[in-house]
């Protein structure tokens, strides 16, 4: 609408009149050209989207979504070809490394939000209350986005409404999970858990691009 009628006769007119966008609630919008030069061709795997650490908006989260920064992923060691991967275990996922608190701490917090959230009504949910819990304390804590932890949690169909369910229930009981200063030490771990679950599967997850 900002610019409805106008010619966009060049970048700097295009430029302009999205920096000059306004809402009545306060929106402000900062917008310049990047006239830096990428390649073009280059494919990206379904395992490298789905670890993207994105937040998805409530209203239609496959349009709206933030883009959290992460480090530098660091290149794995070689190793012998026939050597076995070591055990996975799901217990590391509570660790309180990623989640910035200790089991006893979640525990207690999914035993606060299990007393309005976990309605017996209709078909049982896929996955457990307190892994719904887990997994929204991951997104919020670890900026791990819906599409990674399905992976992690193999729930591939409900995680984006799942998180979206124990955030509500947390701001209706004034609960703030806080994002980690620095990324947890343990994160590249789970990332290559999600690009090695990936690449075992047969199905492949939705992405938007």
């Amino acid at each position: 609408m900002n610019w409805r009628g106008r010619p966009l006769t060049s970048h700097e007119v295009i430029v302009q009149s999205i920096a000059a966008t306004t809402t009545r609630t306060g929106l402000r919008v900062m917008a310049e050209l990047d006239t830096n030069v990428y390649p073009t061709g280059v494919q990206i795997g379904d395992a490298e989207m789905a670890s993207l650490p994105l937040t998805r908006h409530a209203f239609h989260g496959d349009w709206n979504y933030a883009l959290h920064p992460q480090p530098c992923p660091v290149i794995p060691a070689p190793r012998a070809p026939h050597k076995p991967d070591p055990e996975w275990d799901p217990a590391f996922l509570s660790d309180p490394a990623l989640t910035g608190m200790s089991r006893q701490q979640l525990s207690d917090l999914t035993n606060t939000l299990a007393l309005h959230g976990d309605v017996k009504r209709g078909r049982p949910p896929r996955l457990a209350f307190p892994d719904q819990v887990l997994a929204a304390v991951l997104h919020l804590r670890a900026a791990l986005a819906a599409e990674p932890l399905a992976v992690l949690f193999d729930s591939r169909t409900a995680m984006h409404r799942t998180l979206l369910k124990i955030r509500t229930l947390l701001k209706a009981h004034s609960i703030v999970i806080p994002p980690a200063a620095t990324p947890p030490s343990a994160l590249p771990a789970l990332q290559a858990r999600v690009r090695a679950l990936s690449s075992d599967t047969s199905s492949t997850i939705k992405t938007t691009c």
